[in-house]
């Protein structure tokens, strides 16, 4: 019953605030992939990128990170991290910008 109730609150964390969150340095300190790899980055690898934000942003470690979309050259990345959704896309400034919302929406 308490792993409900923390996911309860997980998602209503990630709806408040899972939205909009560029990628920068501090982010992604500790990262497995490296700030120069974004540009280039894989469904895999943009799926590590996000868990680790996911980890870092919301203090929950990720089981099942899961890349489904990478297409680099349009800046658009998508997956899947233990039942919310992430994307990763480009802004209008050049910058990444990581979006997690829950799955089931």
């Amino acid at each position: 019953m308490a792993e409900s109730g923390m996911n309860e609150g997980l998602a209503a964390l990630v709806a408040d605030v899972g939205m909009g969150n560029v990628i920068d340095a501090e982010l992604l300190e500790g990262c497995p992939v490296a700030a120069h790899e974004l540009d280039e980055m894989d469904a895999d690898q943009a799926a590590r990128v996000a868990a680790h934000c996911f980890q870092t942003l919301f203090d929950h470690s990720v089981e099942a990170p899961v890349g489904l979309e990478a297409d680099a050259s349009a800046g658009v990345w998508s997956g899947t991290l233990d039942g919310f959704r992430f994307s990763i896309s480009r802004d209008d400034l050049g910058d990444l910008v990581l979006d997690f919302s829950s799955a089931q929406a």
